[in-house]
């Protein structure tokens, strides 16, 4: 794995750090030990800076008293490693645990390791070469080092999760289709920006994480490992940007995942936008495209032309169809069945065989997971989870039987109910569950 992505791709959660308890004298020895060690492994990039900027708010709130020298160094390491209490002898394998955290690397682990492990006293070596070892195996965490289980625990799934395949999907779709609501829909939380108008200019990769740590990563300028909501949405992205987020889910997918989002293909503003849309079909690797379709505009001109050219370029074993914005369905007015079936005839005379389609609310998805997940609402956004959720138990708007991969389970809560019932579990279970027979509405 790239090591630049396996770094902007981690987990780190420090909400429970074992130091933050400590005085402030002994947190910013901590500290500075830390520095100290990393760069000497690493040296200075964006994400290492990034990570020890993490570390120096928690230990140092932010600001340090740079009153140590070079040569001063290795006796403050030694006196906060080397201590003779035994309750202060945690400190050198938290320390080892948080390089291993930064780091990530084996080989500058490895560094990093037997540089610190000529500090502790020969006795304390033994504990510092058992947390190593247990850094590297899953197994049951020694009782010698259980002290630091949360971090061994963190840097374990880190070292799992950089080691896996990743799944590459790439999403387009018309001018106001739904495809950044469905991207936030699929992460959970608003990664991107939803508006009816242009949204992108330009490509952004989309990566999830192992576990959540409430924080964003975004790769752009400058480099941020905790984006806010007006860093990720503002403006229109005209460069190519990455972005890093546990993708929150009712079955929440362990491999690692990537979301290319594209630019709208039918942009009346900048024609540039489908040709680089288009170039991105062709050149990108991926596994699947999610083609997006506006269950109010099926088969609209601009629509049609970028359907048809997926059609004759893209292997259609590799495309799924969401139908989108079933939500704005009005019962006395519009059918969910004749819309699939329409969609259905549309794409069969385009020669898929077999269409695999996924009718969706993509909305009320990002709602539910937004619900669950503790996240403040608006006060409109609350009535409209509160409205879908009436309106999607109904059996004429209930997509829980119209997408193969939505089974029902027994004992599932709220959330996981109205996550099958608009259709979303439906959807992810074909994106991320691993079975190479997909099938959706044939």
């Amino acid at each position: 794995m790239n090591n630049d992505i396996g770094h902007f791709i981690s987990s780190l959660d420090l909400a429970r750090h074992p130091m933050k308890p400590s005085k402030q004298k002994l947190k910013t020895d901590y500290f500075m030990a830390l520095e100290y060690f990393v760069r000497q492994s690493w040296g200075n990039t964006d994400y290492i800076e990034a990570r020890l900027a993490q570390y120096q708010k928690l230990l140092a709130g932010g600001s340090i008293q740079a009153w140590l020298f070079e040569s001063e160094m290795s006796r403050a390491i030694s006196a906060l490693v080397n201590n003779i209490w035994p309750w202060k002898r945690k400190y050198s394998c938290w320390l080892l645990c948080d390089i291993a955290l930064i780091l990530l690397d084996e080989a500058e682990i490895k560094k990093a390791y037997a540089s610190l492990r000529e500090f502790p006293r020969p006795k304390e070596t033994a504990r510092l070469d058992t947390l190593f070892t247990a850094l590297w195996n899953d197994g049951e965490i020694p009782a010698a080092v259980s002290f630091a289980k949360e971090l061994i625990n963190q840097f374990r799934a880190n070292r799992r999760f950089g080691i896996q395949t990743e799944k590459r999907f790439i999403v387009t779709a018309g001018l106001s289709a739904g495809k950044s609501t469905l991207i936030n829909a699929l992460v959970g939380k608003p990664v991107t920006k939803t508006s009816q108008e242009v949204c992108t200019a330009n490509l952004c990769y989309i990566y999830n994480k192992p576990f959540e740590d409430n924080a964003v990563h975004l790769r752009a300028s400058p480099f941020d490992l905790d984006a806010g909501y007006d860093e990720l949405v503002g403006g229109i992205r005209t460069e190519v940007s990455h972005v890093a987020s546990f993708f929150r889910g009712s079955a929440e997918p362990q491999n690692r995942l990537c979301l290319i989002d594209t630019p709208g293909a039918n942009s009346a503003v900048n024609r540039d936008h489908g040709e680089l849309t288009r170039e991105a079909l062709l050149a990108e690797r991926y596994d699947k495209v999610i083609f997006v379709l506006n269950a109010n505009k099926i088969g609209a001109g601009d629509e049609f032309r970028h359907l048809r050219w997926v059609a004759e370029n893209v292997p259609k074993d590799k495309v799924i169809f969401v139908l989108n914005k079933l939500d704005d369905f009005n019962k006395s007015e519009d059918s969910v069945t004749d819309s699939l079936e329409g969609v259905r005839s549309d794409l069969l005379r385009l020669g898929y065989e077999n269409p695999v389609i996924c009718p969706l609310s993509a909305y009320f998805a990002l709602l539910v997971k937004m619900r669950r997940s503790g996240d403040r609402l608006s006060e409109d956004e609350q009535d409209a989870c509160d409205y879908y959720a009436r309106k999607f138990r109904r059996e004429e708007y209930d997509l829980s039987d119209r997408c193969a991969g939505s089974d029902a389970s027994g004992g599932e809560d709220e959330a996981a109910l109205m996550s099958r019932k608009c259709g979303l579990s439906g959807l992810e279970k074909i994106l991320f569950g691993g079975t190479d027979d997909e099938k959706g509405v044939h």
